[in-house]
């Protein structure tokens, strides 16, 4: 072997030792990640709170006597529908509860009101039920 080949498994053979070092010493210190745990269980606490918030507010449309007497009307079963809000989830959820605030909000307007809001109380309520199947 040539002086030269030498020379260069020895600088070679330094540098994996070199770097072997330095992986182990990274090795020894404790992980650092972008987002912590206490992040992370915040934000999973934030998305729990709000799905059970959106659910209430289905479930306080589901309770008014006004939704009751349109449901009523249109045969359409409270029963299933409020089966199927107690295990709806992510984005359906988060739709339904915001025409489900609309509604609860919109029985306090006028005339003009009433018949949007009726129209949305049975589209909400069918959305439900279809869910449920």
């Amino acid at each position: 072997m040539t002086s030269h080949k030498r020379f260069a498994l020895a600088v070679l053979t330094m540098v994996v030792v070199a770097v072997g070092a330095a992986g182990s010493s990274f090795a020894d210190e404790p992980q650092r990640h972008v987002v912590g745990q206490n992040e992370i269980q915040a934000k999973i606490d934030q998305q729990i709170v709000q799905a059970d918030a959106d659910r209430q507010a289905i479930q306080v449309m589901l309770q008014r006597e006004d939704v009751r007497q349109v449901a009523g009307a249109a045969g359409l079963d409270l029963e299933r529908a409020s089966a199927a809000a107690a295990v709806l989830s992510g984005p359906a959820l988060a739709q339904l509860a915001a025409q489900a605030r609309e509604v609860n909000a919109g029985l306090v307007g006028g005339e003009g009101r009433v018949v949007l809001t009726t129209t949305a109380i049975i589209i909400i309520l069918l959305i439900l039920i279809l869910l449920l199947n």
